[in-house]
């Protein structure tokens, strides 16, 4: 009689296991399904090669004011320097 508990179990979690691996593959087909739906992005040549360009640009754009933003600080820096070194040493000016 003790091995017959033992077989129910062993039923219920088959049954389980279905279930579970239906309400997967239920989950996977929604999601297929959204995914086809979902609009898709213009894949054409002149589509492409503009986003390229704005990438490029703006790639560009931000090198030149890193490059600016340096240059202006660099200048800042002398600047304050050379008023310290004015102040301490009088006879210079």
């Amino acid at each position: 009689m003790a091995c017959h508990p033992r077989r129910r179990r062993s039923s219920h979690v088959d049954r389980l296991t279905a279930r579970d691996s239906f309400s997967h593959e239920t989950v996977f087909a929604d999601l297929r399904l959204a995914a086809m739906k979902r609009e898709r992005e213009p894949s054409s040549k002149a589509y492409r090669q503009d986003r390229f360009e704005n990438t490029e640009r703006a790639a560009k754009e931000t090198i030149e004011a890193e490059q600016r933003a340096r240059r202006e600080k660099t200048k800042r820096l002398k600047e304050l320097r050379l008023s310290q070194l004015g102040a301490k040493d009088p006879a210079t000016k």
